[in-house]
């Protein structure tokens, strides 16, 4: 997720993945191009890459003749399956990779912790939702997991739907810096602990 987003693409993206996450669009109404070109004043063509993207990362489905609609939520025995399935991802990619994690890797986990912690002092509820699932995704990459990312979007996306987990900020910061501080020192076993007592 790109902080600061270069192209019409990406901005069109980011804002209607935060519209997204904050609720903003009904579960199970038609988006349209042309609507959201207007809002934004753009071309259609961005709001079609959009929607693309965001269809790959989870949160729309298309339908054949009938356009792109928002995805329901998950049920509660299939955000608890899918809650496991992305524990097991996760925790995978840091037991192969914990032990070559790089210095260098460990700085752009540690950016996205800050960036956790300023959306955390603003009280963005959206934000959050968003940084926290940066600081993850960051892990994966600084410990080799770039393999497993596209898998693992799907099934975030599918939880920040129902992302319910903001009722105190600074706890949902102090959750992330306690899986950082094992994985800075590479205690994978700490590390793990943290993880999983993070994901619900």
């Amino acid at each position: 997720m790109s902080m600061q987003p270069k192209t019409v693409r990406e901005q069109v993206t980011n804002q209607i993945r935060d519209d997204l996450v904050s609720g903003r669009f009904e579960a199970g109404s038609m988006l349209r191009e042309i609507e959201l070109a207007s809002r934004f004043g753009v071309s259609r063509g961005p709001v079609r890459d959009a929607f693309i993207q965001l269809s790959q990362e989870g949160y729309l489905a298309y339908h054949a003749n009938r356009g792109v609609m928002v995805r329901h939520p998950p049920n509660p025995d299939d955000r608890k399956f899918i809650t496991s399935i992305r524990q097991q991802i996760e925790t995978h990619v840091i037991e192969k990779g914990i032990a070559v994690l790089s210095d260098k890797s460990l700085v752009n986990v540690e950016a996205a912790l800050d960036r956790l912690k300023v959306a955390c002092d603003e009280g963005k509820a959206t934000t959050i939702a968003l940084r926290d699932i940066e600081f993850h995704e960051s892990i994966l990459v600084a410990c080799g997991g770039e393999d497993m990312v596209g898998a693992w979007r799907q099934l975030c996306s599918r939880m920040l739907l129902t992302y319910t987990r903001l009722r105190d900020y600074q706890q949902t910061y102090r959750e992330h810096f306690e899986i950082f501080t094992p994985l800075s020192a590479r205690d994978c076993k700490a590390t793990i602990a943290a993880i999983k007592a993070n994901i619900k």
